[in-house]
This record gives structure tokens, sequence and C-alpha cells, in this order.
């Protein structure tokens, strides 16, 4: 067993189950005190974790409960193989976190994180794939996330690049919104009737945008009153500027790639 592997075992199989178990929420409400009154029949003290054999206690008795057809003992049952199927998949401490399609930057979970995602979504969603990766598809059926194994040094670098591109996209939101603030109105978002230059973070890029919410009519603003132009004018103090007009009717937005520190504005 590798060290990252050891890292998910830090409890005993049972103890590790019972705990993702005490986590999940379930339809029929009751069932979080089902398994509460099993494992204060077993513990001596509410504020003791239980050790391995009193987590076998309690797992029996829940099996038990759900095998003599009590109130919720479906749904239970199914949750007690949502746990045993999520661990017998995660066998690594550090995974790293990719959609498909790809729709932002790899991320990174640890174990415990990650067992809880499967636990809850179930075992008819979470698939087992070639090299100890894990794939977890999305209830929509349109973007799946595939979890692969990495050892510690990589998560750690994936979580600094992470943090260094966030920091990036601060600093890029702060700069635009500096530039833009003093010379156009911007959009608040609290006012379901307000309009207004947006300025927001989207997969990597900050994103400049008309929102004119319930107004389709202030679109004018935007597209023939200057401001899209006066947009343009402000940020190229800042960021080179170059523009793409398409003809198919389409939202005006001016991306800011902070990769290539340069604006986009498109129409």
């Amino acid at each position: 067993m590798s060290e990252d592997s050891a890292a998910v075992r830090t409890n005993s199989p049972k103890q590790l189950a019972l705990r993702l178990l005490r986590r999940r929420s379930f339809r029929a409400g009751y069932l979080a005190q089902v398994i509460d009154l099993a494992v204060r029949e077993v513990v001596r003290s509410q504020f003791d974790e239980p050790d391995e054999r009193e987590a076998t206690q309690v797992q029996q008795r829940l099996t038990r409960y759900a095998a003599n057809g009590q109130p919720g003992a479906t749904e239970l049952a199914r949750a007690m193989l949502d746990v045993k199927h999520a661990i017998d998949l995660v066998r690594h401490g550090h995974y790293r976190a990719t959609t498909v399609p790809e729709s932002g930057p790899a991320t990174t979970v640890s174990a415990e994180q990650l067992l809880e995602l499967i636990t809850g979504a179930g075992r008819d969603r979470v698939l087992a794939a070639q090299g100890g990766a894990l794939v977890l598809l999305a209830e929509d059926e349109e973007t799946s996330t595939v979890y692969r194994p990495v050892s510690a040094a990589e998560a750690n670098a994936l979580r600094q690049a992470a943090r260094s591109a966030k920091e990036e996209a601060i600093r890029l939101y702060a700069s635009a919104v500096e530039t833009l603030r003093p010379h156009v109105r911007m959009a608040d978002w609290s006012k379901n009737d307000g309009y207004g230059v947006a300025v927001d973070v989207v997969n990597g890029e900050v994103s400049v945008q008309w929102w004119p919410a319930s107004l389709p009519e202030s679109q004018e603003l935007w597209e023939r009153g200057g401001i899209r132009a006066l947009c343009a004018a402000l940020l190229s103090a800042r960021f080179t500027v170059s523009e793409r007009n398409g003809r198919a009717p389409r939202p005006i937005v001016l991306r800011i790639l902070f990769s290539m520190c340069s604006v986009v504005l498109s129409g």
C-alpha cells in the first residue's frame, strides 16, 4: 500500500463506513436518528468516536434494521452499499479532477472529499477507470468529472497553480473595475431591473459584458450608445484590445484573457 493510500485508511473500513453514513443526507430524515440511536446503544459516551469493534456492532444493527423491512429500510440498505462502493474505489490520498468536456482548470480533491462525493452520488453514477481513475457521471448527462490519482507532491503543485490563477484573476478583475467604474454605469446584481457593465471571472478569464437584466431595451446603450466603444478605449490603456465582430446574434462580450494579458472585444 502506498503512502497516499495509507492516508485513506486512518480508520478501519468499518469506522470509515460509519463516519460516511452519518454524514449522508437521507430523503427519509428519521434515518439519521436511527443511525444515531444505533451508535448510542453501543458507544458509552456521546462524545466518543466508535472504535473498530463498536463500529462493527453498529453496522450489524443497521444491517438487521435494513433486512427486516423497517421504515426506510430500502434507502438505508442502498446508502450502506453506496458507502461500501466508495470505500472500495478510493484507494489513493489525492486525486486530480478534470471535467469532460473540459470547462475549466483542473482541481484537486483529497480522498476524504472524494469519498463523500461518491457516497452522495451513488453507485450508479460512479465508474472505475484505468489506472485507478474514477469517473463521476453528471446527473444531467452533459458533463462528467474524471478523478485521476496523483502523488501528494503533484496535488500540492496543482493547488499552488490554482491559487496563482485565482490571485491573477482577482487582480485583473479589480483592474477592470477600477478602470471602468469612474466612467460607465456598473451593473447592480442585487436589482432585478438593473443594467450596466458587469465584470466577472469565467473559466480562467475576466469577462466584461453588458447586463440588461429585465430591461432588454438597454442593450441599445451598449451596442449603439457608445458604451461598448468606451469600454474598449478605457481598457486599451491597460490591455491590448482587438475586435471581433460576428454576424450571428449573441451577447456582446469584452473578455480579458489573463493568460495573454489582452482584451478581446467580440460582438
